[in-house]
């Protein structure tokens, strides 16, 4: 008795679920002869900032009365920018084609037109897609598919992704020491910097200068990379090593005034030991000044010349006449 009401119950379940997926899988196929959708790029590669077509397909063996599909793709890599139709819509990442086929027709191409952004690999994926047959009214599922695209550097633009003027708050005549063609840099900061404060400016207008995301400087070493995207995609990072001393950085302007006044003292007593040296020379060349005897006998001498050698003195015997 049991095992008759078991059976019977058995056979109930099988005839509903018959029944029942009868009804769910008459409305959605999963095969269909020849039906499928497809998704295409007219090139693989593409320039950055060029654009690009991409043709989405939908065909079957039979005429179709509807079509809808979803699109995904990245947008920091690709931007839509236009379509064939106003069916194919959406922005963001995102993208829905919906048409209905008032007389069937068995193959429907859409045309999306891509901006490329930046360069990179990138896909663009095609999802939950389904047709109607126009005959017999039944929703077939199709399988996804999806496009590869590869975004590179546009030579048709400026590769230059160098800084030409850079500035780092708390960092003394860093326009000194900065070269563009320099890529690493290591610098120092008092304690009173507790930020990475930076100012930079590209040498094309048109690059894109992308921060660390951390700014916060700890005291001892701290390392960030100032990341430059050049118009043609191309890239260029300058590594910045900031050690952040654990007290104030002392002013360059007070090191250079202690080091002139330092110079000019060595060059003060410098002098003035070549001024005691002259002098000291020059009185061992001097010639002592004469005794006084010496001085006498020479007045003596000088005399005798001008007044001539002594006559000894005589008396006339004669005697005057009367």
């Amino acid at each position: 008795m049991n095992k008759k009401i078991i059976s019977i119950i058995c056979a109930t379940v099988l005839t509903l679920c018959a029944v029942v997926g009868g009804v769910v899988f008459t409305g959605m196929q999963t095969i269909a002869s020849g039906a499928q959708m497809t998704v295409s790029v007219e090139s693989p590669t593409v320039g950055k900032d060029d654009e690009v077509r991409v043709l989405v397909t939908a065909s079957s063996g039979e005429a179709m009365s509807y079509v809808k599909a979803d699109l995904t793709y990245d947008p920091e890599k690709l931007e839509l920018v236009g379509t064939s139709t106003d069916l194919a819509t959406g922005a963001n990442g995102e993208i829905q084609i919906m048409e209905s086929l008032a007389y069937g027709e068995t193959e429907r191409i859409y045309e999306l037109t891509f901006k490329a952004l930046e360069v990179g690999a990138t896909d663009i994926s095609l999802h939950d897609a389904y047709i109607e047959q126009y005959e017999s009214l039944e929703m077939v599922s199709l399988e996804g598919d999806y496009a590869s695209l590869e975004v590179v550097v546009n030579t048709d633009i400026s590769e230059d992704a160098r800084i030409k003027e850079l500035m780092i708050a708390g960092v003394q005549k860093l326009e000194e020491k900065f070269s563009p063609d320099v890529f690493e840099y290591d610098v120092e900061v008092g304690v009173d910097m507790e930020m990475f404060i930076y100012s930079a400016v590209p040498m094309e207008e048109e690059s894109v200068i992308t921060a660390p995301e951390d700014l916060m400087l700890a005291i001892g070493e701290n390392h960030f990379e100032i990341l430059v995207t050049a118009p043609a995609g191309n890239t260029q990072t300058y590594i910045i090593n900031v050690t952040r001393l654990d007290h104030e950085l002392e002013s360059e302007t007070e090191t250079e005034t202690e080091s002139e006044t330092e110079s000019e003292t060595e060059t003060e007593s410098a002098i003035e030991t070549e001024t005691e040296t002259e002098s000291a020379l020059e009185s061992e060349s001097t010639p002592m000044p004469e005794t006084a005897a010496g001085s006498e006998t020479e007045s003596e001498t000088l005399g005798e010349e001008l007044l001539g050698a002594p006559q000894p003195y005589s008396v006339d015997e004669t005697e005057p006449e009367m």
